[in-house]
């Protein structure tokens, strides 16, 4: 008798069984769930579709699938497409409203303020960093941004030579780069000076942001590409090692700010600010703030950069639109020189311009989801006469683009119309693209200054192209720029982004016979 061989029989036997026990325990247990996620949780009698229901994996592949003014896209979150919510989700400081776990992992900053779950902490973080982005403390920074995009028409000019073809949505992305990175630490990446306006780190940018929703689904690739050694990310995707050096760069830039002997007395940059700020100890540690960092950097460059881009594209669109608005710069800064926010701000017809570009090209495509963790949310459907009751921690969701795109709203949603915003200014209320209550974009006085300035500072001195070459001025021409490739949204990266492989905005830059002012 061969015992030896009864052993591994026996041992194999035993695996088989433990492993068939496992997968059929498991199997009914996903089963159990799904059935009681259908009929009896507490989201189970909203509507939408069952699937929906049973998995997180049905979002995963449609994310937002339309079924109604309200509806449940996941077992655990409803989406709200109804602008009378927009009051009741987004609300003043009178009430609670936590973020939902999944965003942070989605970006990998999960300790950044954007993402910062519990309502108060996220209050105490960011009270740290609300002066910095004032409309007052922003005005200050008005000269700086002035220099950079004295840089930006200086980039342009030299591509006008020689009637070259700039990039100029990557252009856009370095300017909105050298804005913010100079205001948070002090010293600016210079992005714009760069021959190729450093592409590479524009491309490690978006290797990261085309991660956002498998990070969301899939929990443990997050802990493992913050924990991967620099050179093996190198290998996985190049973008990565660059980006992972930036990380770097930020943490050092901090640390220089906490050991510098001005620390106390100075408080020009964000991180002064963050540094001296009554944030206890562990709220200012460099794996916290770096996530900051981070997020101010790209939050700040990418959606201001893409409605630039998308306005520009409008306006070399829609001639009619662009003779209003240089008609209008004209006579209010005679010398291209002078042009002020101030003035700015009060243009009307500039004013339209910006708020139907975020309207239609908002910066931001990721749902908006809040937590009311203790108070119950009524959502009153008016067309069907019905009303639902949301108990309190039900994650629920508002889009800009559904809202923004709302036909009884804004009609002919897809035409890019400043009028609109001339003949009834009260439809502010339903721009929702830096969301809005305790949590609004903390930049949007700084991205709506950068709008003000860039645009002013590009199409006050540049005309549109008209083919005959004998123009005065300098002049613009849309170069192989389609919309529904280059323009308008195809991917949702949390940020809009063009179709694979496009270049997006691209722009014929030419010399009028009277050269170019600076």
């Amino acid at each position: 008798m061969d015992i030896s061989s009864d052993i591994s029989f026996i041992q194999s036997l035993s695996f088989k069984v433990i492993f068939t026990v496992v997968v059929a325990t498991y199997s009914v247990y996903l089963i159990g769930l799904g059935i009681y996620r259908v009929y009896f949780d507490s989201l189970s009698h909203f509507p939408g579709p069952k699937l929906a229901a049973f998995t997180t994996w049905y979002q995963a592949y449609y994310d937002i699938y339309y079924y109604g003014p309200i509806i449940r896209i996941n077992p655990h979150e409803l989406h709200i497409s109804d602008p009378n919510f927009i009051d009741i989700l987004f609300t003043g400081s009178t009430q609670k409203r936590d973020k939902y776990k999944w965003f942070g992992r989605s970006i990998l900053l999960p300790d950044s303020v954007g993402a910062t779950i519990p309502h108060d902490l996220h209050r105490k973080r960011r009270a740290a960093i609300n002066p910095f982005f004032s409309k007052g403390r922003v005005g200050h920074l008005e000269p700086t941004i002035q220099g950079i995009i004295s840089t930006l028409l200086q980039r342009m000019s030299e591509y006008g030579a020689n009637e070259g073809v700039m990039r100029m949505s990557l252009a856009y992305r370095a300017t909105t780069c050298d804005v913010i990175t100079g205001y948070s630490f002090g010293k600016s990446t210079n992005y714009l000076k760069q021959q190729d306006f450093n592409i590479a780190f524009f491309s490690a940018v978006d290797a990261m942001f085309a991660l956002a929703w498998p990070l969301t689904y899939i929990w443990w690739l997050g802990p493992l590409l913050n924990s991967t050694p620099p050179l093996i990310m190198g290998y996985v995707n190049p973008g990565f090692k660059s980006l992972r050096g930036m990380q770097v760069e930020w943490i050092k830039q901090i640390e220089d700010i906490r050991t510098s002997p001005d620390l106390k007395s100075n408080n020009s940059t964000i991180f002064h600010g963050v540094l001296n700020s009554k944030l206890p100890p562990e709220e200012k540690s460099p794996s916290r703030l770096y996530q900051d960092a981070q997020q101010l950097v790209f939050a700040g460059q990418d959606t201001t950069a893409y409605t630039l881009s998308a306005i520009t594209f409008e306006l070399l669109a829609y001639p009619d639109k662009l003779v209003k608005l240089k008609a209008e710069l004209a006579a209010a800064f005679p010398n291209p020189d002078n042009i002020s926010a101030a003035v700015c701000e009060n243009l009307p017809y500039l004013t339209a311009v910006i708020q139907e570009g975020i309207r239609l090209h908002p910066g931001g495509l990721v749902r908006m989801t809040r937590v009311a963790p203790h108070q119950t949310m009524i959502y009153s459907n008016k067309k069907e006469n019905r009303e639902w009751t949301i108990k309190p921690g039900t994650p629920v969701s508002m889009t800009a683009w559904t809202v923004q795109m709302n036909p009884d709203i804004f009609p002919a949603p897809k035409k890019f119309e400043p009028e609109r915003w001339i003949d009834n200014p009260h439809l502010d209320k339903y721009l929702i693209a830096f969301s809005k209550g305790t949590r609004i974009c903390v930049g949007f006085h700084l991205a709506y200054l950068e709008l003000y300035l860039v645009l002013a500072g590009v199409f006050r001195r540049y005309d549109m192209y008209d083919g005959t070459g004998k123009q005065s001025n300098p002049t613009l021409e849309l170069y192989d720029t389609i919309r529904e490739r280059d323009i308008d949204p195809v991917v949702d990266h949390i940020i809009p982004y063009p179709a694979a492989g496009s270049q997006g905005l691209r722009l014929v830059i030419r010399h009028g016979s009277q050269g170019v002012e600076h």
